[in-house]
């Protein structure tokens, strides 16, 4: 007892505002802040962020691709020497058309938006952990609590049971009974540590903050599906497939070429070199056969992108109706536990009475404190598995804390 005890103990030692009700200095708003900023995608957002600016840099220049320069030397030394010499560059450079220079600014844009989108669908999973992990540490804790209690009360019967075995009010068998009560609320507790140990390990682990936040939720009047995160993020992508589409459907053949020249040759050793320029434009044919694995790609990106958004918004709407469905079941449960519970306090302070003045045996006085305690631990789950159900709610929804 004494070991199970110093644990507990030492548990709610390291967080003593951190318990339901208590006075927690953390919000469940700071927590789901501290989870993000360990996340991998927040860590990684300025990369990527930069990088979305490389590409719209890059898709709003006028070059598809960086220039290249031929040098090309010529002489006669090896043969016959006579002094002929001609050194001739060239200078290509690849242009975008008017076209492709729009479809390509237009697609890394929309690479922007996707990632924009896909960052704040990123962000509503992360609260949907914590709110979780809030939720399900609450109720270990919960139950910590009450079979703390448990343990206390079964302590103090079984002291009054051996002091009347003592005075001969009852038999030694009613004393060991007591006892082993004691025992099973004790194996109880032990089991309930270990839980609570391990569901604050991963809230840790999650969120890199010790307390747990005491504030709740409230459940959402309305919402509105549209402005959710994850049906925004199912938008830009299908605008992304649908720019990809457009992009390749724009660019039909490689990118033609500016060619600028440069000449510089004589004859023999006797004559003067002669500089010539020339300017140039390469302009390659297109096909169908060039384009078409790429549009044949990006329409099927944008047939899977806009079912993927469809079914999106579906399945959104059903988690809705089964989050309100679940609130309310919630407050009725609430309701009904607290009757169970008033109920159960009452049993049992008659019959501790009629215990006392020799009424009733003993097993009669633990089916009452069972019942008590049953009755007592459903109501704490009751009310947390409202306000959970509430935060599932506003998940639902797409509502950050």
């Amino acid at each position: 007892m004494l070991i199970v005890l110093g644990i507990s103990s030492s548990l709610a030692a390291q967080q003593p505002d951190s318990r339901p009700g208590g006075d927690g200095s953390v919000t469940i708003r700071a927590v789901v802040a501290a989870a993000w900023q360990r996340s991998a995608a927040s860590r990684a957002t300025e990369a990527r962020r930069e990088l979305a600016d490389a590409r719209r840099d890059a898709a709003g220049g006028w070059t598809a691709a960086p220039p290249s320069l031929t040098l090309v030397h010529s002489s006669d030394r090896l043969n016959r020497n006579d002094g002929m010499r001609e050194v001739e560059a060239e200078l290509e450079v690849p242009l975008r058309t008017p076209g492709v220079r729009a479809a390509g600014a237009a697609t890394a844009e929309a690479e922007a938006a996707a990632f924009e989108g896909d960052l704040a669908a990123a962000r509503l999973r992360v609260a949907a952990e914590v709110r979780e992990a809030v939720w399900s540490l609450r109720l270990a804790r919960n139950e910590l609590d009450a079979n703390e209690r448990r343990v206390a009360q079964t302590e103090a019967l079984a002291a009054d049971v051996e002091r009347r075995v003592r005075a001969g009010d009852l038999a030694r068998v009613d004393a060991n009974t007591a006892h082993a009560a004691v025992l099973v609320a004790k194996a109880a507790l032990a089991e309930v540590v270990a839980r609570v140990r391990r569901e604050q390990g991963l809230y840790e682990a999650l969120t890199g903050v010790v307390q747990v936040p005491a504030d709740t939720e409230l459940p959402p009047a309305t919402g509105d599906l549209d402005a959710h995160p994850v049906l925004i993020a199912a938008r830009g992508t299908a605008d992304l497939a649908r720019a990809r589409l457009h992009e390749a459907g724009t660019a039909t053949r490689d990118s033609p070429e500016l060619i600028l020249g440069m000449k510089r040759e004589r004859g023999d050793f006797g004559e003067r070199y002669a500089n010539t320029t020339s300017v140039g434009v390469r302009l390659p044919f297109g096909s169908d056969a060039r384009n078409r694995p790429l549009i044949g790609a990006a329409n099927a990106e944008l047939i899977e992108a806009e079912t993927t958004a469809t079914l999106q918004h579906e399945r959104l709407n059903a988690e809705v109706e089964a989050a309100r469905a679940e609130v309310e079941q919630a407050r009725q449960a609430e309701t009904f536990a607290a009757e169970r519970a008033r109920l159960a306090a009452d049993s049992r302070q008659l019959l501790v009475k009629a215990f006392e003045l020799g009424q009733i045996d003993l097993p009669a006085r633990l089916r009452a404190e069972n019942e008590a305690f049953d009755a007592e631990l459903a109501l704490g789950r009751a009310r947390l598995e409202s306000g959970r159900a509430a935060s599932r709610l506003k998940q639902a929804y797409g509502l950050l804390p």
